[in-house]
């Protein structure tokens, strides 16, 4: 044989070998479930969600608080899981475009395995890149990456040999279904009929390859003609395996959501990743179940459920999905309008207004008082958002200066304000103050509690999601005497009290006597109103003070921006409001955490300070506006000391050029991509307009933990080792020991 037949041959081995053919009909008829996989390769990749800390989820899951051979065995069951979905929604798409493989042993489980090249490329590249990551980044030993590298195989197998053991007894080919038919006495079978001046739709007479695939024991053999076979037999060897993959698609999916009706136990606090790649199976197989049955229509049907769905949710609280404050009372005959109307007299209760001021200047003066000095300078505190990286710098800045301060920073420290992790931080910091100056022994420089607060928060709201929230809300739990929807809402609340030894398990009004007493910080929660972007102050203390006229300039028409939660919701048992509750408003990063439902009419819906404010410097320069008289009088003046989790102008930061397609999306993105840009924009020209106004005295600091551009901390509930190192070590940069000794100095 010459070169050039051998090449020829070659060539022409390639081109019909079926895995690569396979490939090629993904490409052509199947870009719905490869994209699947072109999402994964960009995660495990760090090619995608870097920002989020997505591909530290997938390349250190923890398991119970560990990352360790359980959570590998875990996530690998749910890669097996997501392939065997991969396979029944592609043999549904791309079957039948291959009648041989009607007439080969076990159809169902040859397609597989001739369709396992992607898969198998995908756990070979997981696999490398969780190695190095596990090296570099949780400083793992190469035993303990060995072990993690066969637990994830075997979890992964475990699941592909049930699917398997599935497919084995119910998998029928031509054969095995002309063999259970009886014949008729002199009726040709009609399966056995020769197609005559007939073309098969899926097999035309004069181009009909004969594919090389892999066969049993994964040997390559090469297929039989099936020109010779009736249509409609081979027809009924792909409908029979559909309803057989229909039923292990169905099984597996109720499976997943009966584990739902399991949640909030410890044990089902599985990695985050393996929720993620859950959620993507049921997705993925309850689609080819749809797409199995409705074939065209199933984009349609879709639409129709949606649409439907969509205006049911106006009638049926069943659509609704509603999220609740836990401790609120949402008895229909208790529901408040919420309109024009009722918004200016909630803002314009004088007498209220009146009393809350009267209240809080009573409440600085014992403030004062603890301070021991005639003037005190006066300390606001503002936290910016950035979930478990923002409430750990947050701790850890406030426990610092607590210890170089010998305890003066808290202690003149009166308010606390700002967005999302930063103000679970900072509130998890005040209440082991609380513990502590209620005569309890509390050592806030215990490295126990650094280690609560950054503890993973994203297990089990993960798992929640994927397995309740997408469906009905089919659980409830009792909370604070109301019985309340369990959702991934509930699930972070839980493992937030879970991980702080339930420090901050209170109602709202715990805090208001000790606040009262300026025993400890007042802290202002300022969530953002979805449905027309006002912003729900939320405070231990009635905050009134700063939402009606007399919180704006002299003859400036009023906005009203503000609304007191004392306020609007008197006849709602505010003061039981579960603390974690205000946090979770105060932090609900967008899809991560389900926005909150208040009991009004219409519904409002609560989400992320951060929306309005991350940084906090709006609702200090309402509060210093609205107390400007008494800070005049009692203190030396203000500093304004701001945590933040970005520094404003990092260190390294290059302006990206914009590409061709840049074009198209940075109108879009642009809002995104600058918005955190845009809010120091704004708040640094508003604490400037507050300099000039004031007539105290105002200093600013600034507390960064990221400096650099190329020292980057997700942005997510859940922190890598490394991470955790890097923010306990942030203190100590240059720049800021220079803030710290800056406070240090404004003490003295």
């Amino acid at each position: 044989m010459s070169t050039r037949e051998r090449v020829k041959k070659s060539f022409n081995f390639i081109r019909y070998f079926f895995p690569v053919v396979l490939i090629f009909s993904h490409l052509k008829y199947n870009l719905v479930a490869l994209l699947y996989w072109v999402l994964l390769f960009a995660i495990v990749t760090d090619r995608t969600g870097r920002a989020f800390g997505i591909p530290f989820l997938f390349l250190s899951p923890e398991y119970q608080g560990d990352v360790g051979m359980w959570s590998f065995v875990l996530l690998g069951f749910s890669f097996g899981g997501l392939t065997m979905a991969f396979n029944s929604y592609s043999y549904v798409r791309l079957g039948p475009r291959f009648p041989f493989l009607a007439t080969v042993h076990k159809p169902f489980v040859k397609f597989c395995m001739n369709n396992a090249v992607i898969p198998v490329i995908f756990n070979i590249v997981y696999l490398m890149e969780m190695t190095r990551f596990q090296r570099v980044e949780e400083f793992a030993t190469t035993t303990e990456v060995t072990g993690y590298v066969i637990t994830y195989i075997i979890g992964y197998l475990l699941f592909i040999a049930i699917s398997i053991a599935y497919f084995f007894p119910t998998n029928k080919n031509f054969f095995d279904l002309l063999l259970r038919t009886k014949p008729v006495p002199g009726v040709q079978p009609r399966w056995s009929r020769i197609s005559q001046g007939k073309t098969v739709r899926y097999s035309a007479d004069a181009q009909h390859p004969l594919y090389w695939y892999l066969g049993r024991s994964f040997r390559v053999q090469q297929c039989r003609s099936t020109r010779h076979y009736s249509a409609t037999l081979l027809q009924n060897v792909f409908a029979q395996n559909r309803i057989s993959t229909t039923v292990f698609e169905v099984t597996t999916v109720v499976a997943f959501v009966l584990l739902g009706l399991l949640g909030g136990g410890s044990m089902l606090d599985v990695p985050a990743a393996m929720s993620i790649v859950l959620l993507l199976t049921i997705v993925l197989m309850l689609f080819s179940a749809l797409l199995s049955w409705m074939k065209g229509w199933t984009y349609v049907v879709l639409i129709v459920i949606l649409g439907g769905m969509d205006l049911f949710s106006e009638n049926w609280d069943m659509f609704q999905f509603e999220n609740q404050a836990y401790g609120l009372d949402y008895a229909p005959e208790l529901r408040v309008p919420y309109n024009n109307k009722a918004i200016i007299e909630s803002c314009s209760d004088e007498a209220a207004i009146t009393a809350d001021s009267l209240n809080y200047i009573a409440l600085l003066n014992n403030w004062k008082k603890q301070t021991g000095e005639e003037k005190p300078i006066l300390f606001l505190v503002n936290t910016s958002g950035g979930g478990s990286r923002s409430a750990s710098w947050a701790f850890e800045v406030m426990r610092y200066c607590d210890s170089v301060s010998a305890g003066g920073f808290s202690q003149h420290t009166a308010v606390i304000t700002g967005a999302s992790g930063g103000m679970v931080g900072a509130s998890f910091y005040r209440s082991l103050l609380l513990k502590q100056r209620n005569g309890e022994q509390v050592n806030l420089h215990d490295p126990k509690y650094y280690a609560e607060i950054t503890e993973d928060l994203l297990n089990r709201m993960c798992f929640a999601a994927s397995t309740n929230d997408i469906f009905f809300r089919y659980q409830s739990k009792l909370e604070q005497g109301h019985s309340y929807n369990y959702d991934r809402g509930m699930a972070f609340e839980a493992d937030l009290n879970e991980n702080t030894q339930n420090i901050m398990n209170h109602d709202l009004s715990y805090f208001s006597e000790p606040e009262q007493e300026g025993r400890i910080p007042v802290i202002i929660y300022s969530p953002t109103i979805v449905n027309d972007g006002r912003r729900l102050l939320i405070s231990s203390q009635p905050l009134n003070f700063m939402t009606g006229s007399k919180s704006t300039l002299s003859g400036m028409a009023s906005s009203y921006e503000n609304i007191d939660i004392h306020q609007l919701l008197k006849g709602n048992t505010v003061d039981k409001l579960r603390f974690t509750s205000v946090l979770r408003m105060n932090a609900t990063f967008p899809f991560v955490l389900p926005m909150v439902t208040l009991p009004t009419t219409p519904s409002i819906q609560i989400m992320d300070a951060g929306t309005r404010d991350n940084f906090g410097g709006k609702t200090t320069a309402q509060w210093m506006f609205a107390m400007r008289n008494w800070i005049k009088e009692n203190t030396s003046g203000v500093m304004i000391i701001q945590i933040r989790d970005t520094k404003k102008m990092l260190t390294g930061q290059e302006i990206k050029k914009v590409t061709f397609l840049d074009k198209f999306t940075l109108p879009f993105s642009n809002i995104y991509g600058n918005f955190p840009r845009t809010q120091d924009f704004d708040q640094e020209e508003l604490l400037k307009m507050s300099t000039i106004s004031q007539l105290f005295p105002m200093r600013f600091v600034s507390v960064n933990l990221r400096e650099f551009a190329k020292n980057r901390i997700s942005l997510s509930w859940h922190l890598t080792s490394k991470e955790k190192v890097k923010i306990k070590q942030a203190i100590q940069s240059e720049g800021n020991q220079r803030a710290v000794k800056v406070i240090g100095e404004a003490l003295e």
